[in-house]
């Protein structure tokens, strides 16, 4: 069985706080989390409705960092909902929120856009006050970690093995210029024990000039659909796709991508009518050393990803990215 990880970044934008304030919550919320337009919701309730309805659970990594900024209530209104649904929350960490977060900043006014931007202990540091804040929420304590766009290094390994978290899922092999700074290449694409942590990689599929990632925005129906079907029949264990909670919006995040939507909902009928593909979580399905986490060695076919590039140009011209 390929076991199939949706796993969605679930984030309140800094920047949004930035543009719009400090009182601006309940806004922020509304186009990060609740993916609120004028036609509906497409936000984490509207990705558990889709999941609820294949049977798939869905891993939520969710940023605890607003907490400094608006209390840990902010971050239960995150939380409560996805564990009410059955669904699986682990821990994520943009640490743009120091530079809002004023006398409250852990570090003394330390900032910094990534991770890797701060020393290990330093780290340790950051990541035991996400945890913190994410267990007050509510959250059993996370076994799981994702940077803020991807900005890990070694040392934030270094750091969870220190607080007990055993994976990490920073490393992306399909983006060459990506903020990860793990010392892992294009090439390590199977979970691996590194720096003491367990690191799962997001999955990857061959395109033009190398390989591109397994993200909801940047791959077509098709792909993921071929990808899924191409690691039963090679018996790859697992399939890691990362989403975001506002992904399904348009780039000023005030209308639904309809493009992007109907690729999330075609994808995880996908997963549920595909024979030897089941979904899984960190909890129910614990990724094991030496699992391939995607179709990485799938033959590249031009004409899927000229039509995804076709796809996608669509989808900018109407939503302003996709």
């Amino acid at each position: 069985m390929t076991a199939v990880y949706i796993t969605i970044d679930t984030e309140y934008s800094a920047g949004l706080a930035v543009e719009l304030g400090r009182h601006a919550r309940a806004e922020v919320y509304a186009r990060s989390i609740a993916g609120r337009t004028a036609a509906g919701d497409v936000g984490i309730d509207y990705q558990m409705d889709v999941m609820d309805a294949h049977g798939i659970a869905g891993v939520f990594f969710v940023d605890p960092m607003p907490a400094l900024v608006w209390g840990v209530e902010a971050v239960a209104a995150v939380v409560e909902p996805i564990l009410a649904r059955g669904h699986e929350v682990q821990l994520h960490l943009h640490p743009e929120w120091l530079e809002l977060a004023g006398d409250a900043n852990p570090l003394k006014g330390r900032t910094g856009r990534n991770l890797n931007a701060f020393s290990e202990d330093e780290q340790v540091e950051l990541i035991e006050l996400a945890r913190a804040f994410l267990v007050e929420a509510g959250a059993p304590a996370p076994t799981a970690f994702r940077a803020g766009n991807y900005g890990a290094d070694d040392a934030t390994l270094r750091a969870l093995r220190r607080l007990g978290i055993r994976y990490d899922s920073s490393h992306v092999p399909g983006i060459a210029g990506s903020d990860c700074r793990i010392s892992l290449g294009a090439a390590d694409r199977a979970v691996i024990l590194h720096e003491g942590t367990i690191e799962v990689p997001v999955s990857a599929i061959r395109s033009f000039g190398g390989l591109r990632h397994a993200q909801i925005t940047a791959l077509s129906h098709w792909e993921m659909a071929a990808a899924l079907q191409f690691c039963v029949r090679a018996g790859v264990e697992m399939l890691n796709i990362v989403s975001h909670s506002f992904e399904l919006m348009s780039r000023d995040r005030l209308q639904i991508n309809a493009i992007v939507r109907d690729r999330f909902a075609r994808f995880c009928r996908t997963i549920a009518e595909t024979q030897g593909a089941r979904s899984a979580t960190f909890t129910s399905r614990p990724p094991a050393i030496g699992d391939q986490t995607g179709a990485g060695t799938m033959p590249h076919n031009p004409l899927r990803t000229g039509a995804r590039m076709a796809e996608q140009l669509w989808a900018n011209r109407l939503y302003g990215g996709g």
